[in-house]
């Protein structure tokens, strides 16, 4: 285990990912990055600039090519995919653009799906489900399917459900690209309620930089290098 002090949620050294092919893709340069427990910040860039290859390898859905990620003061590069799943179900909660809400299932059943991944649901977790769905403005729609539901309410659910195993992190995925400028705010000033009140780290990329410009940090990606690493506070 690395010495990083217990602060640090997430540290990039060196890191790089390249896709394979007739024409290789750079898609992370060299990135070396430093996140802190409790942080709220956004990533942004243009189209094809490694955003998303940026989540997809802090949230563990895809390998570094090279360079070191530790999480919580663990080297990674050596973990196999069931450790990488169990880890991402307990401590990373993931909202993206689409929701990715399964449609057969009621709003409560779907904030409770990560306890039936990891075969803990009981009382105690339905509750903590409701909770979590009154928390976030949904006390009234525990048994809403969701074509019953708005893109704004839809998009709570996620929410819901991210929060579920109370994970260290959230990534969040152009979460408010396809709703209006009103419920955009809303799901907005709800990340940095939950953020203020339980210090949970919030990573969110977005296209949208008036939203973007509103977080504690700003880190700006072009052609896979990190151009801007701003403090807002």
């Amino acid at each position: 285990m690395a010495n990083i002090p217990e602060n640090i949620l997430l540290k990039l050294e060196n890191i790089n990912r390249t896709y394979a092919g007739a024409q290789p893709v750079y898609a992370l340069k060299n990135i070396n990055l430093t996140i802190c427990k409790g942080e709220f910040l956004t990533i942004v860039g243009p189209s094809g600039s490694g955003k998303s290859t940026m989540m997809n390898v802090l949230g563990l859905l895809d390998a570094p090519t090279s360079g070191h990620l530790y999480y919580l003061g663990q080297e990674t590069s050596k973990w196999n995919e069931k450790r990488k799943a169990e880890f991402r179900n307990r401590e990373i909660g993931f909202i993206f653009q689409a929701h990715l809400l399964l449609p057969e299932f009621t709003a409560l059943e779907n904030v409770l799906m990560p306890s039936f991944i990891s075969r803990k649901t009981n009382k105690e977790q339905k509750n903590r489900a409701k909770e979590i769905l009154i928390h976030v403005g949904l006390g009234d729609k525990f048994y809403s399917k969701p074509a019953q539901l708005s893109g704004g309410q839809n998009q709570r659910v996620a929410i819901a459900r991210s929060l579920m195993n109370n994970p260290s992190v959230i990534f969040a995925d152009e979460p408010t690209g396809a709703l209006d400028q009103k419920t955009s705010m809303d799901i907005y000033n709800l990340f940095r309620k939950i953020n203020a009140e339980v210090g949970m780290t919030f990573i969110i990329v977005t296209h949208e930089r008036d939203l973007a410009q509103k977080a504690d940090r700003v880190i700006e990606i072009v052609d896979g290098n990190i151009v801007r690493d701003e403090r807002h506070v």
